[in-house]
């Protein structure tokens, strides 16, 4: 780290704040597990929180790409967090309808394939699949919300999974690749 370059790279925070986050929640969305407490609170702070702190980050070295998509989907967790924390506590006052949250997902797509196309102009090719599955991911759930249907909620699941996970090992690999001073894994 420089003089000049007042932060390391925040990209393993914020890719392992959203992918295991992300993991979890696609977990109980693809009818593995349930969720309670634990991962609404991680999605405050781990997958919300945490990429936040690395979107400034980022915005401070700055890298608008990183900046922007640490924050946006830092503050995407914080505000479904927020939504559930609402809605279990007076459902009437707080009502979370099935085209409500479509549009929501459908327009988190659109946000998300924009993120993508830059990821590949930067030629962040893991980053672009991390992104192209997310945007997947965005319009499953989003089919599933407006539908209702469980099956779709569950196929919505397993790619978010598969997102989580490459979200992961780019993580991984951009850690090991800085301490490493080499690319020793594809990034």
């Amino acid at each position: 780290m420089s003089q000049d370059q007042p932060f390391a790279d925040p990209s393993s925070l914020g890719l392992w704040g959203f992918a295991l986050t992300t993991i979890v929640l696609s977990l109980h969305n693809a009818g593995i597990i349930s969720t309670a407490g634990l991962t609404l609170a991680y999605a405050f702070f781990w997958g919300g929180a945490a990429q936040v702190f690395a979107g400034w980050m980022d915005f401070r070295r700055g890298n608008m790409l990183g900046g922007t998509a640490f924050s946006t989907y830092g503050l995407f967790w914080i505000g479904l967090a927020m939504a559930f924390v609402l809605n279990s506590w007076d459902p009437k006052a707080f009502p979370m309808s099935g085209g409500e949250n479509g549009a929501w997902f459908a327009l988190w797509g659109v946000v998300t394939l924009i993120y993508m196309v830059g990821a590949y102009m930067a030629k962040a090719r893991v980053l672009a699949s991390v992104l192209a599955l997310l945007t997947v991911t965005f319009w499953v759930l989003s089919a599933a919300f407006f539908t209702g249907s469980a099956a779709i909620t569950k196929a919505g699941g397993w790619i978010g999974l598969i997102t989580g996970l490459d979200a992961l090992y780019l993580g991984a690999a951009l850690l090991v690749n800085w301490v490493a001073k080499r690319p020793a894994l594809p990034a």
